[in-house]
C-alpha cells in the first residue's frame, strides 16, 4: 500500500508515466529499489522524473496518508484491485491511487449529470427528473458534488432510492461546498465518495479539472445541462469525447 501512495505522489510524475512504470515493473515496490541504469532504459521517461524517483525515497508521508485515512474511515483502492471499475482503469491516465467513502460496489451501467452552478429552475427540474428516471432504471448517477446541477443529481437519485457517485476535487475529510454536508453524508450512507486527492488536499483551480477528467472516465455516459461557456461541466465532456463516451448537452 505505502508503495503504491509514494509512486502515486512523487513530484513530476503523473498518473500516465505512473502506469507506464507499472507496466514496466510490475509493482511500485520494483520502482522503488529500481536502480539508475533500469529507470534510464525506460522510453518516455525523462532524466527529471527519473531524478524525481531516485531522490524521494521516503515513506513518511505514505504511512501519515494512511494514518489519516484510518482515522477519517477513508478506504484506499489501488488501480490493480479488481473492484476499481473496468471502464475507468484502462484510461492511460487513470489514477493508480483513489480515496474512498460509501459502498464501493459493481457498476454496470453509469451516467454522469453535471451542469451549471446557478442555473434556471427549469434546468433544476431537468436534472431532477433524469436522475430519478435513471435511479428507477438501476442506472448509477456520477457527479462532482458541486452546488446546482451537480447537487440536485445526487439528491434527487438519493431520494428516488438509487445509487450515486460524487467525485470530488479534494481530500475526503472535507467537505466542499461546507454547506453541502448533509448531501455528503448521504451519499456516503447510500453511495460512494471517491477522490484521487488523499486527506488534508483542499480544492484549487487545479484539482477540479482533473476531477472532471474523472467523472468522465468513470461514465458511460455524460448529460451536461445548462453549461456556462467555460464551465467545468464542459471540460467534463470534453474529457468524455477523448474518451469515447456519449455525450449529450442539453441548453
Amino acid at each position: 500500500m505505502e508503495y503504491w501512495i509514494w509512486l502515486s505522489l512523487l513530484p513530476n510524475i503523473g498518473p500516465v508515466t505512473a502506469i507506464c512504470l507499472l507496466q514496466h515493473f510490475g509493482e511500485p515496490l520494483q520502482v522503488y529499489f529500481a536502480e539508475p541504469e533500469e529507470l534510464y532504459c525506460i522510453k518516455g521517461i525523462t532524466p527529471k522524473q527519473i531524478k524525481s524517483i531516485l531522490a524521494n525515497k521516503s515513506l513518511e508521508q505514505s504511512y501519515q496518508i494512511i494514518e489519516n485515512c484510518a482515522k477519517h474511515n477513508i478506504s484506499i483502492l489501488l488501480q490493480n484491485d479488481n473492484r476499481y471499475p473496468q471502464r475507468a482503469r484502462t484510461m492511460k491516465d487513470a489514477p493508480i491511487v483513489l480515496y474512498y467513502q460509501g459502498n464501493l460496489k459493481e457498476m454496470n451501467d453509469t451516467v454522469a449529470i453535471v451542469g451549471a452552478r446557478r442555473c434556471t429552475q427549469n434546468a433544476k427540474v431537468q436534472a431532477v427528473q433524469l436522475a430519478e428516471q435513471y435511479a428507477r432504471q438501476n442506472r448509477v448517477i456520477i457527479s462532482g458534488m458541486a452546488k446546482g446541477i451537480d447537487s440536485y443529481a445526487h439528491t434527487a437519485c438519493l431520494n428516488a432510492g438509487g445509487y450515486t457517485v460524487a467525485i470530488v476535487g479534494n481530500g475526503l475529510d472535507i467537505c466542499y461546498p461546507s454547506e453541502h454536508k448533509r448531501l455528503m453524508e448521504g451519499i456516503v450512507r447510500q453511495g460512494l465518495l471517491v477522490s484521487e486527492y488523499p486527506p488534508g488536499t483542499k480544492p484549487n483551480k487545479y484539482t477540479f479539472p482533473r476531477r472532471n477528467r474523472l467523472i468522465s472516465a468513470w461514465s458511460d455516459e455524460i448529460i451536461v445541462i445548462a453549461p456556462g461557456k467555460g464551465s467545468g461541466a464542459l471540460i467534463t465532456a470534453d474529457y468524455g469525447r477523448k474518451y469515447s463516451r456519449r455525450v449529450e448537452i442539453i441548453e
